[in-house]
C-alpha cells in the first residue's frame, strides 16, 4: 500500500474514532499524520489542482474562505476547505486527508483549495505546499501573548510569501498595515491585486465605529496617517502627507449596511456587479468583498459568485443562528481581539427584546492575556436594558469590565464555571421570557464547547 494512500487513511480513521466519543477531529487526525508522514504536505502538491489560494490575516480568515470556497463549489469544482477554521499546519492535513480520500479507499484528486492559514504559522504551511494566491484580510492586534505586536505576523506573511514565489497577493487596499508587505516585497505592481470600499451606507445600523485604530503611523515616514473617510479601525481611504496612500483599488465596491445583511455594488475591469451578502456588518462585508475578489481575479463568472453568497450560511459562532423553543433565537458570535468585538457590539447597540451571554476563557487557543478587553467597546452596552450573563474562565474579569462601561451592575449576572461556560448559557436560555433572544458572545474555547454541546441545547431546549 503506497504510504500517502495509508497516511490518509489513517487520518479518516483517527477522525471517525474520535467523533465516535464525541471529540473534535480537526487537528489531532493531522497531528498524528505528520509524525508517521513529515512529508505529506509536500505530497499533496501532487492530488490538488488550480486555483490554490490561502487565506490569511487577523479578522474574517473563516468566513472569507468559506465564501470564497462556496462561489468554487457553485462553479462545479471539487474544493477542500478547512471550513471549520483549524488553521495551522496539523488542521491543514487533516483537511486535506479528509478532501482526499474517496469511499472505498482509494485517493481522489482536488479541482482546488481554499486553505485558511494561521498568521503566525503560514510560512510553515507555504513552505510545503505551493499557492496561487494569498489573500490577506486585515491585521491588528490578536493574542499579544502568540504573536506580539502586528509587525511580527506582517514579517511571518511575508516570509510566507517569499517562501512562494509566483503567488499573486490580493490584498485589503483600506487596511494601511498591509501597505508594508507590498512595501517590504518590492515585487512588480502586476503580483499585486487590491479590493477597497469607495463608500458605505448604513440603514438603520449604528453609523459610528469605536473600534481602536491598530495602525496609527505610516509605515513609510512614520508620521500620523490621515484619512478622507474611516471606515471602522484603521480601514478606510488612508494617507499621509508624505505622499504615502491607499493604492487604488482592482475590485472596488460601495456598500449599504443593513442590521442583517449588505448590499455591494462592485466594479472589475469596468464592469459593475451587485451582490448581495446575507451577513450582518461591514466587517462581513469587507469578508465578502475580499472572496468576491479573490473569485473575479481567478477568472470565476459573476453568477457563480451571486448564487454562491445567495446560499452561504456561516460557519459556527459567526453570526450562527439557533431557534428556540420560547419562539426566540440564539445567536452566536466569536470574540477574540478589541476590532473584532468592537465591531460585533456595533451591530448589537440598538438590540431589542435580548439577553445576552459574554463567554471569556483564556486557554492557549484563545490567548492569555485578556487586557484586549479593556480596548474593546463594551461602553456600547451601557444602555442594554436586558440581563447581561459573564461566564468562563474570566468571568469575573468580564463582569468588572462590564462595570467599568457603565452597565447597571444589576444586571450583570456572573457564573464561575471555570470549566464549562455552558453553564452561563443554560441559565441564560432557562430564564428567557417568551420570544426573547439571546446573544452569546464568546471566545475561541468556548465556542468551541459550545458547538460541541449544540446538539445537546437543541435536543434539551427544542430548538430547530
Amino acid at each position: 500500500m503506497p504510504k500517502f494512500l495509508e497516511a490518509v487513511k489513517l487520518s479518516n480513521n483517527v477522525s471517525k474514532a474520535l467523533k465516535f466519543f464525541n471529540f473534535e477531529a480537526t487537528s489531532f487526525p493531522g497531528k498524528v499524520v505528520q509524525k508517521i508522514y513529515p512529508d505529506f504536505l509536500s505530497k499533496c502538491n501532487e492530488y490538488v489542482n488550480h486555483p490554490r489560494f490561502a487565506v490569511t490575516g487577523t479578522n474574517g480568515k473563516t468566513t472569507t474562505s468559506g465564501i470564497l470556497s462556496e462561489i468554487l463549489d457553485k462553479k462545479g469544482l471539487k474544493v477542500i476547505n478547512n471550513k471549520l477554521g483549524a488553521n495551522m499546519p496539523n488542521g491543514i492535513v487533516t483537511a486535506l486527508a479528509k478532501g482526499l480520500y474517496k469511499k472505498g479507499g482509494r485517493i481522489q484528486k482536488a479541482d482546488s483549495v481554499v486553505l485558511e492559514c494561521d498568521e503566525a504559522y503560514f510560512s510553515a504551511i507555504s513552505n510545503k505546499f505551493v499557492f496561487d494566491y494569498i489573500l490577506i484580510t486585515n491585521l491588528f492586534r490578536d493574542q499579544l501573548d502568540r504573536y506580539g505586536e502586528m509587525d511580527i505576523a506582517r514579517r511571518k506573511i511575508i516570509k510566507g510569501i517569499e517562501l512562494n514565489p509566483n503567488i499573486k497577493i490580493i490584498l485589503n487596499a483600506d487596511d494601511p498595515s498591509l501597505s508594508e508587505i507590498a512595501e517590504k516585497l518590492n515585487y512588480n505592481d502586476d503580483k499585486f491585486i487590491y479590493f477597497g470600499f469607495e463608500n458605505v451606507e448604513y440603514i438603520d445600523y449604528e453609523k459610528n465605529s469605536n473600534s481602536p485604530k491598530e495602525a496609527i503611523y505610516c509605515p513609510k515616514c512614520g508620521e500620523n496617517i490621515l484619512y478622507n473617510k474611516r471606515f471602522y479601525a484603521q480601514l478606510g481611504s488612508w494617507y499621509c502627507r508624505c505622499g504615502n496612500s491607499r493604492k487604488e483599488p482592482n475590485i472596488k465596491a460601495n456598500a449599504i449596511i443593513y442590521p442583517d445583511k449588505s448590499v455591494l455594488d462592485v466594479v472589475y475591469k469596468n464592469e459593475k456587479y451587485t451582490f448581495k451578502v446575507k451577513l450582518s456588518g461591514l466587517y462581513n462585508a469587507y469578508n465578502a468583498l475580499g472572496a468576491i475578489a479573490a473569485a473575479l481575479v481567478s477568472g470565476i463568472e459573476p453568477n457563480y459568485i451571486e448564487e454562491a453568497l445567495s446560499s452561504y450560511s456561516p460557519v459556527f459562532g459567526r453570526h450562527q443562528k439557533v431557534k428556540l423553543n420560547n419562539g426566540g433565537v440564539m445567536t452566536i458570535h466569536l470574540i477574540k481581539n478589541p476590532v473584532g468585538a468592537s465591531e460585533v457590539l456595533r451591530g448589537l447597540k440598538n438590540l431589542k427584546n435580548s439577553r445576552m451571554v459574554i463567554a471569556i476563557n483564556d486557554n492557549y487557543a484563545d490567548g492569555r492575556d485578556v487586557s484586549w478587553l479593556w480596548d474593546a467597546d463594551f461602553e456600547s452596552l451601557s444602555d442594554f436594558s436586558n440581563v447581561i450573563y459573564t461566564t468562563g474562565i474570566r468571568s469575573y474579569d468580564m463582569a468588572l469590565r462590564l462595570k467599568y462601561a457603565n452597565v447597571n451592575p444589576i444586571l450583570i449576572e456572573t457564573f464561575d464555571s471555570t470549566n464549562k461556560v455552558s453553564i452561563g448559557i443554560e441559565a441564560a436560555i432557562n430564564e428567557l421570557n417568551e420570544n426573547e433572544n439571546l446573544v452569546v458572545l464568546t471566545t475561541y474555547t468556548g465556542l468551541l464547547e459550545i458547538n460541541k454541546n449544540l446538539s445537546k441545547l437543541i435536543k434539551k431546549y427544542g430548538a430547530e
